[in-house]
């Protein structure tokens, strides 16, 4: 009797759990990667660390530059061909295609059935939005930097930009973002869009309606770095500290050679154009026992015959954050994007940016103005000594230590982390799949009374501007033809 009783017991509460809407049920997701491989492929690992089965899609010839510590992570690629010298658009429509083609991968997904389509905006929309729906899976948006954020917020009119600069910057910078975002419609999305229509019949979707299945988008930077837009809807999460975490112990033999060296270790995560300036730093800091170590991690370093300083150690497979966060690291030299800053500040280590565009000149702009770092920006000719002289005044400034700490409390203090903000509205998408969230949803398009204030200052200059326009043209006519009425009277013959 009581096994019977029991039996009803679990029956009634599968059937009270089955029909509860806060019941997890288990996720999937695809995370699709055209470009930034290195970057998508964090968010990959950190979605596995969460229990979420991930499957990661990328370029077969970017193998290479995935995250080096992947754990539970399916890596899928495919096979894409085109000429070096391609523009970005044209690798990524030639990669768009080569997946909608591919049956294999389209099979697979049959059998995943994946809860989230994960990927960025900017060359990906248009393929992978269209794709999304015919797998029925969620698409979520990431965007990676500012030139993505015009344009997703401007699609979706999900935020209002926020400007603080005079008229003629902000005249400017309105036209460089309409450029931002027709240049990504007419040079990918329309062309993606008919190879979808070709490959994916019957989506319904078009340059107008694209993003009308979006809800989710993953703000991939932090207030730390920019907050230059005003969010109209719960649905834009900022993740962009999502894989911050403490530091893991360094490889035995690597900790061993740098704590030979008692001033600390400098790391590089530049580029390998930098390898001469990275050298000559190396031998014009201090050197010996009583020196300074440079680790540089180069993921596509070639180890040669040629001879390194014995300070200069090589690392392209170490985890970029064991090496920030490592207790004897004082100063990181970095391009100082977004992923690569916001892991410098969450660990609180003093940085010298060496930007390549001008998203990262304005990241360091930003970081120099917390206190934490100093831009070559500022150094007219770039030399090794110069470089070493900077790393010295920072290593021996306490200012600069302190602020990197208090900006890595700002990050830590928070009621919720990132990660815990991903996973709570990945899972809410999925609880809601079938809800109307139109509650939820940004007003659009949105007006505020600031365009009303303005629009009347327009028109009370405006009205000012003809008055005395109009009184000009009088007093000209008038003197125009008093002059001539005094011609004809003849005042002004000999």
């Amino acid at each position: 009797m009581s096994v019977i009783v029991g039996l009803c017991v679990y029956l009634y509460l599968m059937n009270v759990v089955d029909s509860s809407t806060l019941t997890a049920p288990p996720l999937s997701a695809v995370v699709v990667a055209f470009e930034d491989i290195y970057d998508l492929s964090l968010l990959a690992n950190t979605l596995s660390d969460q229990g979420i089965d991930v499957t990661l899609i990328i370029p077969a010839y970017s193998e290479g530059e995935l995250y080096e510590t992947l754990i539970d992570v399916e890596v899928v690629t495919v096979k894409v061909q085109f000429e070096e010298s391609a523009y970005p658009e044209k690798k990524a429509i030639t990669a768009c295609e080569a997946l909608l083609k591919n049956e294999e991968i389209a099979n697979n997904l049959q059998k995943i059935q994946p809860t989230f389509t994960v990927f960025p905006a900017l060359r990906h929309d248009g393929c992978l939005l269209p794709w999304a729906k015919t797998i029925d899976s969620i698409p979520v948006i990431l965007t990676r930097d500012r030139e993505e954020e015009v344009y997703v917020f401007e699609y979706t009119g999900a935020a209002l930009p926020v400007q603080n600069a005079g008229f003629w910057s902000r005249l400017w910078t309105s036209s460089s973002r309409r450029s931002i975002f027709s240049t990504a419609r007419e040079e990918f999305a329309v062309y993606a869009l008919r190879i979808a229509e070709k490959y994916l019949p019957n989506t319904g979707l078009n340059l107008d309606n694209l993003y009308a299945d979006v809800r989710l988008i993953l703000w991939g930077a932090d207030v730390v770095l920019r907050s230059d837009f005003a969010p109209l809807t719960q649905l834009i999460v900022e993740v962009g500290c999502h894989h911050c975490r403490g530091a893991h112990p360094l490889q035995t033999d690597v900790n061993k050679a740098l704590i030979e060296f008692r001033l600390g270790t400098i790391v590089a995560l530049l580029d390998e154009n930098y390898e001469t300036l990275i050298k000559e730093l190396a031998q014009k800091l201090p050197q010996g026992r009583e020196g300074q170590a440079v680790v540089w991690k180069n993921m596509k370093w070639q180890s040669s015959t040629a001879s390194l300083p014995e300070n200069l150690f090589i690392h392209p497979g170490i985890d970029r954050q064991d090496l920030i966060g490592y207790g004897r690291t004082r100063v990181v030299l970095s391009h100082c994007a977004d992923t690569e800053l916001l892991e410098a500040a969450f660990h609180g280590t003093p940085v010298i940016c060496f930007p390549r565009n001008v998203y990262e000149t304005k990241n360091a702009a930003r970081v120099v103005q917390l206190g934490f770092a100093r831009s070559v920006n500022e150094i007219r000719s770039l030399t090794g000594q110069k470089v070493a002289n900077t790393v010295i005044q920072i290593h021996e400034t306490m200012d600069y230590r302190e602020n990197a700490r208090k900006v890595s409390l700002a990050i830590r203090d928070r009621i919720n982390p990132a990660v815990d903000r991903l996973i709570y509205w990945l899972r809410y998408m999925v609880r809601s799949k079938d809800w109307n969230l139109d509650f939820m949803v940004a007003t659009s398009p949105a007006r505020t009374s600031n365009e009303d204030i303005q629009f009347f200052l327009g028109l009370f200059v405006g009205i000012i501007v003809g008055a005395f326009t109009a009184i000009g043209c009088m007093l000209a006519r008038y003197l125009i033809i008093s002059k001539r009425t005094q011609r004809s009277k003849g005042r002004y013959t000999r």
